[in-house]
């Protein structure tokens, strides 16, 4: 055989090998996927994630990140932090539209507003509370912030807003940025701390004033991690909001930013909350 007729041959050797491998390695890939779905229990709830005041969605992304490794569905709301019952209504509609069971977890403000959200939806499955308030009915986040001894009036600046009738104006507040880290973030590096206090979202002030209407606690199962370095919401106020919910309660170090600094710990809650809510 010529010299060119044997590299036609060996050319045709190495295609077929290598598409042969590419098979194998396709069937491999595929068994793989099964394999992890198998692993995967069906019935998983869609987990709603809930920001609160100075926040946004990007506080979960590394709580996030790891129910999405796990197999769950998540979804991190954008709260409009204009008022405790409109917040509310908005959650609400984003709950509706959820594939089925729901766990509504809450930080912070975002508490409030998945105590308020869940009440009555045949979608909610339980409610999990991150360093949260969770309100009785008729009671305001100003009222408890002074009960419990939290800064948020201390450490707080006021903005006028235009409201969206164009009837005038009404105020928000943002925790000062120089008191940022130290209050609100004081486990993460400086440099990141610095970052959230610059892209902190303003809370309206009225929703410390607004009465919650009646709470979804007293009808859902409620797991609650009180963060026990928290200087916004302290942590003996969180206990006591999380006892009278008969909430399970779990404790953790951390800050009030404890979704970023210890994420493990919260994905852990929503986890026992989700598998229990499944059995």
């Amino acid at each position: 055989m010529s010299n060119k007729g044997s590299s036609r041959v060996l050319r045709g050797v190495l295609l077929t090998a290598l598409a042969l491998g590419m098979t194998a390695t396709t069937a491999c890939s595929a068994k793989a996927d099964n394999d992890v779905r198998a692993e995967q229990p069906a019935n998983k709830p869609s987990v709603l994630l809930v920001h609160g005041a100075f926040a946004d969605g990007s506080s979960w992304v590394r709580v996030a990140e790891k129910l999405q490794q796990d197999g769950y569905q998540v979804t991190a709301a954008a709260v409009p932090l204009r008022g405790l019952a409109y917040d509310a209504a908005y959650i609400r509609s984003i709950l509706d539209a959820m594939p089925g069971k729901t766990l509504l977890v809450g930080h912070s403000y975002g508490g409030a507003v998945i105590t308020n959200a869940a009440t009555g939806s045949p979608n909610a499955a339980g409610l999990v509370y991150i360093a949260a308030f969770a309100p009785d009915q008729g009671e305001p986040l100003g009222l408890l912030d002074g009960r419990f001894g939290g800064p948020a009036s201390k450490i707080s600046v006021p903005h006028m807003y235009p409201l969206p009738d164009g009837k005038g104006t009404a105020p928000e507040l943002t925790v000062a940025p120089d008191k940022f880290p130290e209050f609100f973030a004081q486990d993460l590096p400086a440099k990141e701390a610095k970052v959230l206090a610059a892209s902190q979202r303003p809370v309206a002030a009225g929703v410390f004033a607004e009465p919650t209407a009646e709470p979804a606690w007293k009808t859902l199962p409620s797991w609650a991690l009180v963060a026990t370095d928290d200087r916004m919401i302290p942590p003996a106020g969180q206990r006591e909001m999380a006892t009278r919910a008969k909430a399970t309660i779990v404790e953790h170090a951390g800050s009030h930013a404890i979704a970023l600094s210890q994420p493990q710990a919260v994905v852990d809650v929503i986890e026992t909350a989700a598998a229990a809510t499944t059995r």
